[in-house]
């Protein structure tokens, strides 16, 4: 019969390994992040409250993002809207950003307003939708930004 070597284990060992392990993990997520600022918004359509629209804030500037991030919030049934990048809320780094806004009509198959809709018709016109053409840009300062009312035209 062959016999197989003992490892011995020290009991102490394996917190010691996790902790260290979790200083590291902790360490570099934090490293990737960059600062963030909050940054709120209202947007507005034909003089009135967008409701339910997807803003994406592309950085004119890529060089200093480690990753792709696209700072990004929902518009609410006032049109108000606050940035995240990392977390909720949390705003986006400071720096010039070209953004895109857009809404897709939802559908209804219940009849309920009588008529039937194209589905994922867009709200509002498609060049608001890419940051290229929808001629919108903003700065977002290293403190609290409110930006200006985003007026789109039909």
């Amino acid at each position: 019969m062959c016999r197989q070597p003992r490892i011995r284990r020290s009991p102490s060992a394996a917190p010691a390994i996790v902790a260290i392990l979790m200083l590291v993990a902790a360490g570099c997520s934090k490293s990737i992040q960059q600062p963030t600022w909050p940054v709120t918004g209202v947007v507005e359509f034909d003089g009135k409250p967008l409701d339910g629209a997807t803003i994406v804030f592309h950085a004119v500037d890529r060089s200093k993002f480690k990753w792709k991030e696209l700072p990004q919030g929902f518009t609410d049934s006032e049109g108000r809207f606050s940035i995240r990048t990392y977390a909720s809320d949390d705003g986006a780094p400071a720096g010039e950003y070209d953004v895109g806004i857009a809404m897709v009509q939802p559908t209804s198959d219940e009849g309920e307003d009588q008529r039937r809709r194209v589905k994922g018709s867009t709200v509002i016109p498609a060049k608001y939708a890419d940051p290229k053409t929808s001629g919108i840009r903003v700065t977002v300062d290293r403190k609290k930004t409110v930006l200006p009312t985003i007026g789109l035209a039909p």
